[in-house]
C-alpha cells in the first residue's frame, strides 16, 4: 500500500513496493508489520514471511509531490517499504534498479530506504553507483537498523558504502531499543532516529540504553528524531510520577500536565527529560533549497 500521510512521525508518507519479510535479529521478534498482516487478513491474504512484490506501485510515485511550507516548498519524505525490506533477497536485483531508477527521476521527494540488510545494500549500492564523481543522489537516503550492540557491526558496513561509492546520506534507526546501545558508532552517519517497542507484547525500554544512544549520537553530531517511547513503562521520565497511580492514561496525564511529555499523542509519549528531538540532517535543508530554484 502507499499511504500518503503517514503516521510515522518522521516522515510523509509510505510507499510499499513489497510486503512481506523473513526474521533476521532480535529487533524483528515483534515486528509491527507482521502484527499488522495477520490483524488484516482479508487485505493481506498470504502469511507475512512471503514477500509479495508490487511493482505496478511504481507508478505512485507522482504522488510524493513536494509539499507546501510559508519559506518554500519542501521536500516530500517517503518511507520506502515500511512493510518489507528493499534489500531482501526475495526482491530480484532487477527490481531494485526499476524502482532506483524511479527514485533518481523524482527529485521533488527524499526516498528513506531502511534496511536489516546492510551486507546485500552495499553490493548492489556500489556496483551501481561506484565511479568518480557519481555517488548516490542526495534524495536517497540509506538507513541500517542498529536496535542495539548486538548489530552495532551493520554501522560499519554502511560507512562502508561511502568509502566505495562517496557522497551519500546514511542514517540509523535504534528502534526498537531492546538492549545495551554504549557500543553503538554513529561517526559518519547523519541522522538517528530512536525509539521503544510498541505493541501488545512490547519489550521495556531502559532509560538508560535510550540516553546511551543519545549521548553517542550526539557525540557524532548528527541529527537526532527521537520517535516514542512506545509504552507509557519505557518512558525515560516515568520514575517522576508518583507510585500511586497505575493506570498508563493518569501517568501520561501527570507526566503531561507537568512538563514530562510534550508529545503525548505519540505511542508511550515522545519527550526526554522535557525535551524534544526532532532534527532532520543537513542533507534535507539541501533538498529543500534545490527545490526553491526550480
Amino acid at each position: 500500500m502507499t499511504v500518503i500521510g503517514s503516521n510515522i512521525s518522521w516522515t510523509n508518507s509510505t510507499w510499499n513496493l513489497a510486503t512481506g519479510c523473513t526474521k533476521v535479529s532480535d529487533g524483528c521478534d515483534h515486528c509491527y508489520a507482521e502484527e499488522l498482516v495477520n490483524r488484516i487478513k482479508t487485505t493481506f491474504k498470504r502469511p507475512f514471511s512471503e514477500v509479495v512484490l508490487h511493482m505496478d506501485r511504481l507508478s505512485h510515485v507522482r504522488k510524493f509531490k513536494p509539499l507546501p511550507s510559508p519559506d518554500g516548498p519542501k521536500p516530500h519524505l517517503v518511507f520506502v517499504n515500511s512493510m518489507s525490506d528493499f534489500w531482501h533477497d526475495a526482491i530480484s536485483e532487477r527490481d531494485i534498479h526499476r524502482a532506483l531508477d524511479v527514485m533518481e527521476d523524482a527529485e521533488g521527494a527524499i526516498f528513506q530506504i531502511l534496511t536489516k540488510r546492510p551486507i546485500r545494500a552495499r553490493r548492489l549500492l556500489v556496483e551501481r553507483y561506484r565511479g568518480p564523481g557519481v555517488g548516490i543522489p542526495k534524495h536517497i537516503w540509506i538507513g541500517v537498523s542498529t536496535e542495539d550492540n548486538r548489530v552495532a557491526v551493520r554501522l560499519n558496513i554502511m560507512r562502508s558504502i561511502r568509502e566505495r561509492v562517496g557522497d551519500v546520506v546514511l542514517f540509523a534507526s535504534v528502534e526498537p531499543i531492546v538492549g545495551p546501545t554504549d557500543k553503538l558508532d554513529f561517526s559518519g552517519i547523519e541522522w538517528v532516529i530512536t525509539g521503544g517497542e510498541s505493541g501488545p507484547h512490547a519489550r521495556k525500554m531502559e532509560r538508560l540504553w535510550l540516553m546511551d544512544a543519545l549521548e553517542r549520537a550526539q557525540q557524532a553530531e548528527a541529527a537526532i528524531w527521537h520517535k516514542q517511547s512506545g509504552h507509557i513503562r519505557s518512558h525515560p521520565n516515568i520514575r517522576e510520577v508518583p507510585s500511586q497511580l497505575i493506570r498508563p492514561a493518569d501517568q501520561m496525564r501527570w507526566l503531561r500536565e507537568h512538563g514530562w511529555e510534550l508529545l503525548p499523542h505519540e505511542k508511550g509519549g515522545a519527550t526526554v527529560d522535557r525535551q524534544t528531538y526532532r532534527q532532520l540532517p543537513r542533507a534535507y535543508q539541501e533538498v529543500k533549497a534545490a527545490l526553491s530554484l526550480v
